[in-house]
C-alpha cells in the first residue's frame, strides 16, 4: 500500500530510489500502475466476480509461507513459475519480511 501512496506523492523516480536501497532479487519485482481507490479494492473485484460465476462457493484455501532469501530464486523457479504456467484461480497475495521483524 505504502508504494502506491508514494507514487502519487512523490512521483515514480523517488520510488525507484527507495527500491534501490531495498535487499532482494533484482527482477523479481513486479510493477503496475493502478489509482489509490482501485489499489485498495483489488480483492474486492476478485472476489465479486468469483461470486457472480460461481466460483466463491468452491474451497479457496487461505496459505501463508515464509521463503527464506536464500531460497526465494528456488521457490520462485519451481512454485510460481509452474502455477503461474497452470493458472491461478484467484489473487495471490505475496508480501516480502525481513526475519528480524
Amino acid at each position: 500500500m505504502m508504494a502506491c501512496v508514494c507514487v502519487r506523492v512523490v512521483g515514480l523516480q523517488r520510488v525507484g530510489e527507495m527500491m534501490r536501497q531495498l535487499k532482494y532479487v533484482r527482477g523479481l519485482e513486479f510493477a503496475a500502475g493502478v489509482g489509490y481507490v482501485d489499489f485498495l479494492s483489488r480483492v474486492n473485484r476478485v472476489e465479486d466476480e468469483a461470486r457472480r460465476n460461481g466460483s466463491w462457493a468452491a474451497p479457496h484455501p487461505w496459505l501463508n509461507l515464509f521463503i527464506s532469501s536464500r531460497d526465494i530464486a528456488a521457490f520462485d523457479r519451481a512454485v510460481l513459475n509452474g502455477m503461474l504456467a497452470d493458472g491461478v484461480d484467484g489473487p495471490m497475495l505475496i508480501y516480502p519480511m525481513l526475519k528480524s521483524k
